[in-house]
């Protein structure tokens, strides 16, 4: 997050290219990756976004 925003959830397609603005989907959440973060600035964000998807592919790595 960058601020005090209202409550969302985002979701992260791993290697998905396409376009699914105002489309409904289900999202099952498997595993929390880490807690809130109030990032700086998008640089930051952008740093954790990068972590975040290597702890999600080892995650489902290890599934296979």
């Amino acid at each position: 997050t960058f601020s005090n925003a209202r409550l969302t959830v985002e979701a992260h397609l791993l290697d998905f290219e396409g376009n699914l603005y105002g489309e409904w989907m289900t999202v099952a959440l498997l595993k929390r990756l880490r807690d809130e973060i109030t990032f700086p600035d998008i640089h930051a964000l952008t740093a954790q976004i990068e972590r975040d998807v290597a702890t999600a592919r080892a995650y489902f790595q290890a599934q296979a």
